[in-house]
This record gives C-alpha cells, sequence and structure tokens, in this order.
C-alpha cells in the first residue's frame, strides 16, 4: 500500500472537515446557536461526503488498480488500495444521506411540538420518525420495482478470430532467442515484437460485435439510478452555474461600491425606504389573503359535513372548483417566491448601501480585487470545460484529447500536480451546480429559494445545499471519468461508469446519446448569452404584487 496514497487522503480529509466547519460557524443563523446539534452533524459530514465523493476519482487516478501489471507482474506504479469497495461505501453511504438522514433531519428540524399555538406538546422525534418511514417504504417501493426490470446490462464485446497458438513450445523475441516456455514470465519478453509476432497479428479477423447480458449487483443499479436522477438537476443547474459564476464575480468588481456624498446618501437612502415600505405592506397583504384562505376553507368543511348533499355536490362540482383551486394555490406559491426575491436582493442593496456610506471607511476594499481574480479563473475553467466538452467530451472519436494532454504534461513533471488539476476541474463543476440552481431560483422564480448567507443561514437552508451537492457528486463523477478517460484510463471506476452503468437497460439511451452532456452544453451557451444582455438581478415590481394582493382581496 502505497503510505503517500494514505497520508494524501487523510490531509484532503482533515481539510474538508475545517472548510465544512467554518462555513457551518460563519454561516449558521444565531437562532440555532444551541439547537439542531442533529442537523449540523448531518450538514458538516454531508459536506465531507461529497467532496471526498469527487476526490475519489483522483485518489483512484493515482492509485493505478486498473493497470494490467497490478495482477503481479508490474506493481511498482501500484497504490494497493481497494478503490472498488472505497467507491461502493461512499456511493451506498450518498445513498443514505438523500434518502435517510437529510429527510429526517429537515422534518425533525421544521417539526412543531405544538407549544407554539397553545395546543399540547407533542414529539418532534416522533413526528420526524413518522414521516421518515414514509419516505423510506415510498422510496425503497420504487428501486426495488426498478431493480428487478432494469439491472441488466448489455455490453457490447468485439470479436477476433486469430490462430491458435496451443502446442507452442517456444516465445519469440527480437534477438530470436528461444526461451524455455516453462520459464517464469518476464515484462522484458513483451519489449518488442518479431517477426512471427507481425505475421501470426496479420492473420487475426475481426468479427462482429457480440453482447454479453449480465445483471448488475445492487449497489452498481443503485449507483445508476442516482447519477441518472442526479443528471436530471446537473444537466440544468451545472450549465447555468458555469456561466454565472465567471458573469457573476467580474460584475461584483464592476459594481463595487463606492463613496457617496450626502445628496446621493440622501436619495438612496429614500429609494431604500420607499422599497421597505412597499415590502412591509406586501407581507401584511399576504398575511391577510392566507388568513381569509383558511377561514373560508374551515367555513367550507364544516357546511360540507352538515349538507347531506355536498358529496354529490363535489362529484358535480368538484371539478371547476378543484381547478380553480389549484391555480389559486399555483398563484400563491409564486407571490411569495417574487416576495422572497424582492426581500433577498433588497437586503444585498442595503448591505451595499452601508458599504458605500455608513461602514465605507470600514470595508475592505481588497475583497471585490479578489473576486475580480476569482472571477477570471472562474471564467478561465468555465471556457476550458466548454471548449472540452466540444473537442473531446461529445465526438465520437474526440477530435482532440485537449484537457487530458494538459493534465498528463503536468503530471509527467510532478506526479500530484496532475491529481490537484483533476480534483480542481471536478469540484469546480460540483460548485457549479450549487450555484446554477441559486441563479435560476432567483431569475426564473421555479422553486424556492435557499440562499447562504453570512450568519444568518437557517438549517433548512444547509440541509437543502448539502442535498443538493450530494445528488450532483456522482454525475460530475461520471461526467469527470468520461471527459478525463485518457487519463484515468486505468482507474477502478472507468470500468463501473463506462461498461456496466453504460450500457444497463433504459439508462444507456440517455448515457450513450449523451442527452445530458449535450444539455449541459447548451445550458451553458444560452445562460452565457442570457446573462450578457442581462446581468444584473432586477426584483420583482412591488407596486404590481400589492395591485395583484388588493385584486384578490376585493374578489
Amino acid at each position: 500500500m502505497d503510505i503517500f496514497l494514505v497520508f494524501s487522503a487523510i490531509i484532503a480529509l482533515g481539510l474538508l472537515l475545517v472548510i465544512g466547519f467554518y462555513i457551518l460557524v460563519h454561516f449558521s443563523h444565531s437562532d440555532d446557536k444551541n439547537d439542531a446539534y442533529f442537523p449540523k452533524f448531518v450538514v458538516i459530514t454531508g459536506f465531507v461526503l461529497a467532496g471526498c465523493t469527487v476526490l475519489l476519482l483522483p485518489l483512484d487516478v493515482a492509485n493505478n488498480e486498473g493497470y494490467a501489471g497490478c495482477d503481479g507482474y508490474n506493481t511498482k506504479v501500484c497504490g494497493g488500495l481497494n478503490m472498488i469497495l472505497l467507491w461502493e461505501m461512499f456511493f451506498v453511504t450518498v445513498l443514505i444521506y438523500l434518502v435517510v438522514l437529510i429527510p429526517f433531519s429537515v422534518f425533525f428540524y421544521e417539526a412543531d411540538d405544538g407549544t407554539l399555538m397553545g395546543g399540547p406538546k407533542q414529539s418532534r422525534l416522533k413526528n420526524a420518525l413518522i414521516w421518515q418511514s414514509v419516505v423510506t417504504f415510498i422510496v425503497s417501493i420504487i428501486f426495488t420495482v426498478f431493480f428487478f426490470l432494469l439491472s441488466t446490462t448489455d455490453i457490447p464485446v468485439k470479436e477476433y478470430d486469430a490462430p491458435s497458438l496451443s502446442g507452442s513450445a517456444v516465445f519469440y523475441t527480437d534477438d530470436y532467442t528461444l526461451v524455455d516456455p516453462n520459464m517464469a514470465f518476464s515484462k522484458s519478453m513483451l519489449d518488442g515484437l518479431s517477426l512471427l509476432d507481425v505475421v501470426t497479428n496479420l492473420r487475426v479477423v475481426e468479427l462482429d460485435v457480440s453482447h454479453i447480458e449480465i445483471q448488475v449487483n445492487v449497489i452498481t443499479f443503485f449507483t445508476a439510478f442516482l447519477c441518472f436522477s442526479g443528471w436530471l438537476v446537473f444537466c440544468i443547474f451545472g450549465g447555468v452555474g458555469l456561466a454565472s459564476i465567471p458573469i457573476d464575480l467580474i460584475m461584483r468588481y464592476l459594481n463595487r461600491p463606492a463613496f457617496m456624498d450626502a445628496a446621493d446618501i440622501a436619495k438612496v437612502g429614500l429609494e431604500i425606504n420607499t422599497r421597505v415600505n412597499d415590502l412591509v405592506e406586501v407581507g401584511e397583504l399576504i398575511k391577510v389573503e392566507r388568513e381569509t384562505r383558511e377561514e373560508e376553507a374551515k367555513d367550507s368543511g364544516k357546511a360540507g359535513t352538515n349538507n347531506k348533499n355536498s358529496i354529490l355536490k363535489r362529484l358535480l362540482c368538484g371539478g371547476k372548483k378543484g381547478k380553480s383551486k389549484r391555480q389559486a394555490d399555483k398563484l400563491d406559491r409564486q407571490t411569495i417566491l417574487q416576495f422572497k426575491q424582492a426581500v433577498f436582493l433588497l437586503e444585498n442593496d442595503v448591505k451595499d448601501f452601508q458599504d458605500a456610506s455608513d461602514a465605507y471607511q470600514a470595508y475592505n476594499p481588497l475583497l471585490v480585487y479578489v473576486q475580480l481574480v476569482l472571477g477570471v479563473c472562474s471564467l478561465i475553467l468555465s471556457l476550458l470545460w466548454v471548449i472540452h466538452i466540444v473537442v473531446y467530451v461529445l465526438p465520437d472519436p474526440a477530435w482532440n484529447p485537449f484537457l487530458n494532454v494538459f493534465v498528463q504534461w503536468i503530471d509527467s513533471c510532478f506526479p500530484l500536480f496532475g491529481v490537484l488539476a483533476v480534483a480542481i476541474f471536478s469540484l469546480y463543476l460540483l460548485a457549479a451546480g450549487i450555484m446554477g440552481c441559486f441563479k435560476m431560483g432567483l431569475r426564473f422564480l421555479f422553486f424556492t429559494l435557499y440562499p447562504m448567507k453570512y450568519g444568518a443561514t437557517y438549517m433548512s437552508s444547509f440541509l437543502f445545499n448539502i442535498a443538493l451537492v450530494l445528488l450532483c457528486s456522482v454525475p460530475v463523477v461520471q461526467f469527470s471519468v468520461n471527459a478525463f478517460a485518457d487519463y484515468a484510463r486505468y482507474t477502478n471506476i472507468i470500468q463501473t461508469f463506462g461498461v456496466q452503468i453504460q450500457y444497463l437497460q433504459f439508462f444507456r439511451f440517455f448515457f450513450e446519446a449523451q442527452i445530458f452532456e449535450n444539455v449541459l452544453l447548451l445550458m451553458t451557451i444560452w445562460t452565457a448569452g442570457y446573462l450578457i444582455l442581462k446581468p444584473v438581478d432586477k426584483p420583482t415590481n412591488t407596486l404590481e404584487l400589492r395591485d395583484r394582493l388588493l385584486k384578490n382581496e376585493e374578489e
């Protein structure tokens, strides 16, 4: 076993733990300071798990156990770590976190003990366990059904017809010396080909491609299922993140706070006060509307109970009422998302206003230059990924190995550099998935925002982002394996993703056609063009939001 690899893995684990603790301590809300210990444990360990899952690829590259010589005749370049076991352990742990630990933590954190509204005290743990058992049961049923239906992989095998070598008495080497067939095999016997070897090779005939059907084990299938599910998210959010990360960082430098005089401070302060008052009014209207709808729901429920013909009326009129109720619920969700987006952008503008006025002396001017440097670096990484996808990942055969050549070159200078390069490119993809999710939610309001705010992030936001990181970690590994196939040709994971999972029933259509990779590239290009034309996040018009709520209240 290579001690250097073990030491490197321990160092990486330690760094991830330190970063995880730092993020948790500095981003957590003060309300969670002496509470939510189990969710905090899940957040830290989930962060470390996601990072380690992605970093297993460079460790697998350095381990080199996929090289044929590791079976016995040339073990000098082999690390000796059982990477197949490590990969399976990490993939199973990711699944446990996504299906059990994170949902349970959310249920427990969000559970109400009943005392807030003056009712009898309830067990938060009991409520969380009940909901978690339901989730586990549903996921188990889905996984079991899919495993029995789709766990067969159809692996293509290219066959050759060659002259039989049985009964040969000698090996031929370059100097035509005869070697006793009973001698121990030496790698030096393969240093060159003799003329007889060349003649034998010319007599080899390539036959048709045949197929071997095998059933993969449970862990491999669940890895494929998890990878497919993660791709549904990552191909969208990852593409958005690859474009939005550099643009956002550079825009923060261009829109950096500048010192304002008294007149400008008064003008901007008045605008912010107006926005605050408008949002307060909108918030009150949302509260009133919700209370009104809850009272109407209670009244309609009582009326339906007392009315003998209520069931018949629901059957006759329920379709129209159900549709209008769904429309009302959809409009309500959209209103809440727009309100949250406006509040979030207002908080950012208030922070910038304070940096440019009251807190201008305490503002660190180096911060924007750090963001500029990070923006340029991320722009280079994004461009490299886009070019690599175009010239290597999508074409068959590849037009150019591109990043593989670069990684192999720096690896020849010092082996650790190549491993670090793969780690940086892979972790950047993971960060792109997270930032893309937030950018999509902020711009298009498809789902609830869970932003990470310094000193103001609740555990629910932490848990959502950790779940997203873990879900994206598996497709990031598969994509990185395919993207660095030349450099990672002696890894163990390439046999799992490149052979068994690649040709699984149902999944093979998406993997062979590279649908997810194409969507990733298209989303990156589309997002880049969109953000270049509209680089600034604009809040929802609070006046329109207020008028809509007032109209609903009148109706």
